[in-house]
């Protein structure tokens, strides 16, 4: 009896010895500004803070944002996704003109006001349709 016991134990402390360590997959990673700004073009949602990623993270839009932002031509990028995108994609390159380059920023709100289109939008785990102008 001893003996199966000794035999169960050291087969026990060789699995152990030979178990991989839990892995949590990789966060998703960083896209480049390039793949944040085709992403961009037809984000469905504008969204910013929460957690309305698919990782639980920062939602696509919002990780698409950033990462324009942390480039080196981000004003180049909004402009180009302010006159590329959806509605969505021209609510982000706004934040970013803010941001980056305020004395824009009207001049490229007064242009999104004039058509007033719906944005789709995500506040406080609510989704809905509003106009631009609000």
């Amino acid at each position: 009896m001893r003996t199966l016991l000794l035999i169960l134990a050291l087969n026990l402390a060789a699995l152990v010895a030979n178990a991989q360590p839990l892995r949590l997959p990789d966060p998703l990673p960083t896209p480049t500004p390039e793949q944040a700004y085709t992403n961009l073009l037809t984000i469905s949602r504008f969204v910013f803070g929460g957690s309305f990623g698919p990782d639980g993270g920062p939602s696509q839009g919002e990780r698409a944002y950033r990462a324009i932002a942390a480039s080196t031509n981000a004003v180049q990028l909004f402009s180009a996704a302010f006159s590329n995108g959806n509605t969505q994609a021209k609510c982000y390159a706004l934040c970013g003109f803010r941001q980056f380059k305020p004395s824009i920023f009207e001049s490229y709100a007064g242009s999104l006001r004039a058509t007033n289109p719906f944005v789709d939008i995500t506040f406080s785990d609510l989704r809905r349709l509003a106009l631009a102008s609000n």
